[in-house]
């Protein structure tokens, strides 16, 4: 036999330590906490990938051309946005113009009923010096009235025929 410095000996051991070891299992199942840090510390050093979305590694190619589209999406939506906008705005636009020319037309026509109706009391008037007045008003806005007219309507005849009349009576 040969002692070593720990006291143990290098003998052959009996057939009963044999029966003893051969009756120890030849696996032991780890513990679920040792499983756990074992892949903790594999994924600290980057030799284990988590599970599931996490472990999806894209190409960057991939993550540009999906990068691309979603600003491509963006600008057509903002694009579309404003040609709707600007159609709406048109109308709208469209909407007050005719509106403002009705209202221009109706506010003609009352300006005009009202010249109408002054000119009618013009012509009960007694005092002459006040009538004369009058008078020398009204045909004034005739003449700016036919100006305006003419102004409008090129082509018209009776504006122009009013302004020829006026051209003449100088």
């Amino acid at each position: 036999m040969n002692p070593h410095a720990d006291g143990a000996d290098d003998a052959e051991p009996t057939p009963a330590e044999h029966a003893a070891l051969a009756a120890l299992p030849r696996e032991a199942r780890p513990g679920r906490l040792l499983e756990e840090r074992t892949v903790h510390a594999l994924r600290e050093r980057g030799l284990v990938r988590p599970a599931g979305w996490a472990a999806v590694r894209l190409p960057r190619v991939v993550w540009a051309a999906g990068a691309a589209a979603a600003v491509a999406l963006f600008a057509v939506g903002v694009g579309v946005g404003q040609w709707l906008g600007a159609r709406g705005t048109a109308r709208v636009v469209a909407a007050v113009q005719a509106e403002n020319s009705r209202q221009a037309a109706l506010l003609v026509q009352e300006t005009g009923s009202a010249y109408v109706s002054a000119l009618s009391q013009l012509a009960q008037v007694r005092d002459t010096a006040q009538a004369a007045q009058g008078r020398e008003v009204a045909v004034q806005l005739l003449r700016a009235a036919a100006g305006e007219l003419v102004r409008i309507a090129p082509d018209d005849p009776v504006a122009s025929g009013i302004l020829a009349g006026f051209d003449r009576a100088r």
